[in-house]
């Protein structure tokens, strides 16, 4: 036997279409165009529920029609109307849906938590989604009431309880997935930039700073630890090519180019190639892990002359001093634009020989004009070699450094994509790419 369920206030909510109203077959074809029906439907709706009380008893009504709601994250739902009614005394469900014209199935009674006043804002507040800010605004002038009450003034009054609780929801709903979106930031299928691009998960960032920071430094801190694993395997070789030539000849705009197009190699065999540019202060406090490091506007003693040796070659020892805690670099690629020769550079560094910085710059890259112009330059590149006493050099402080490595040219150009995409495909893939796929999928 089924329960009796009696009640003030009914909700009701049924599609739009002839065959699921119980009505005469003239009133059934006001359905056929509701759009154009849309005030005769709600009057008739209006006028059969008035029937269950007398004529000198007030009721309460309040009917919509949702055109416009979203399913499966694209697809428009079928149009359907929903309806509040609020009797003076309580009346069985099943008669209320006799009344209305649809099976029992298509009406319910407000739950009741928060209370009957509760009870009452909420199914009203559903009418135009004014509590969950994820699903289509109706205007509150789209809802009928045939003057049983002032919706308008009703939403208005209860405005920013509406926003209060639609940002709280809000924030439930998105603490929901915060495990998943924070699994997938430590297994690299999220990054940063994905994260600030996209509103909900930007949102969650929000509220959950540090738990996505450490996500994000763990990733980091992994995928650098395994690079510095396959460093040592041999898998790859660390590169490190040195931009020189004079300010505002294009050294930080070269850099830029041959990343992206290194980038793109990487890309092709499965790994991300991010790229990081490391800032004149605090270099390295940002730093997740990425392949590709630009150093430009850099000096000598940005890092400690320790630290610039560990960047170079991370198999002597990766950590980096950061502000707030040390730090593992290792990259596949490290390009440094600077307007002065490396020994130049580093040859201002007392604590160190010289030759230690020389040896770990496998190319030197040569920005200069070309010979009788002022527009057109010229790109050369060479690669360090090994020569016992080659030349010496003067430091700042009058010492003499004897050099036992110089650079001996390889090849040059005068149209900087040809230039980049030669030193790309001959100097930088041979030696970043992986030569084993374990190296790839990180087993």
């Amino acid at each position: 036997m089924n329960k009796r369920i009696r009640n003030r206030r009914f909700l009701f909510e049924q599609q739009l279409k002839p065959d699921f109203w119980d009505w005469a077959v003239s009133d059934k074809k006001l359905l056929e165009n509701w759009e154009e029906n849309k005030e005769k439907i709600f009057r008739l709706i209006f006028d059969r529920i008035r029937e269950l009380v007398e004529e000198e008893e007030f009721i309460e009504v309040a009917f919509i029609v949702h055109d416009k709601d979203i399913s499966y994250g694209s697809k428009l739902v079928e149009p359907h109307i929903h309806g509040y009614i609020d009797f003076p005394r309580r009346l069985d469900l099943s008669k209320v849906a006799l009344a209305l014209g649809v099976e029992k199935e298509r009406v319910e009674t407000p739950k009741s938590k928060g209370g009957r006043h509760l009870t009452r804002i909420n199914a009203l507040a559903y009418l135009i989604h004014a509590k969950d800010k994820d699903k289509y605004q109706y205007p509150a002038s789209d809802v009928e009431t045939f003057d049983t009450f002032d919706y308008e003034a009703f939403v208005n009054q209860n405005r920013e309880d509406f926003e209060k609780y639609a940002a709280t929801k809000k924030r439930e709903k998105s603490d929901e997935s915060l495990d998943l979106t924070l699994s997938k930031i430590q297994l690299g299928e999220l990054t940063y930039n994905d994260v600030m691009e996209d509103d909900s998960l930007a949102f969650l960032f929000g509220n959950n700073q540090q738990k996505f920071r450490e996500g994000f430094n763990f990733y980091g801190e992994r995928q650098t630890f395994l690079r510095l694993k396959s460093l040592e395997r041999k898998e790859y070789q660390m590169t490190v090519i040195y931009i020189q030539g004079d300010s505002d000849i294009g050294k930080s705009e070269l850099a830029k180019h041959i990343a992206l197009q290194a980038q793109a190699k990487l890309n092709e065999v499965g790994l991300r190639g991010d790229i990081y540019s490391a800032s004149s202060s605090n270099p390295f406090d940002n730093y997740l892990g990425e392949d590709i490091l630009l150093l430009d506007d850099l000096r000598e003693d940005t890092m400690r002359a320790s630290d610039w040796l560990k960047l170079l070659d991370p198999l002597n020892s990766a950590r980096m001093s950061a502000r707030y805690q040390n730090k593992l670099v290792v990259p596949r690629l490290i390009i440094m634009p600077v307007y002065m020769s490396p020994k130049l550079f580093f040859g201002r560094i007392k604590a160190e020989d010289l030759n230690q910085f020389l040896r770990r710059i496998n190319f030197l890259v040569d920005v200069s004009l070309k010979h009788g112009s002022e527009v057109e330059r010229l790109y050369n590149i060479s690669e360090v070699v090994k020569r016992k006493g080659i030349d010496f050099y003067e430091k700042k402080d009058g010492t003499i450094a004897v050099l036992n490595f110089r650079y001996e040219d390889l090849f040059c150009a005068h149209d900087r994509d040809v230039f980049i995409e030669k030193i790309v495909e001959e100097c930088i893939c041979p030696r970043i790419l992986p030569k084993e796929v374990k190296d790839v999928t990180n087993d």
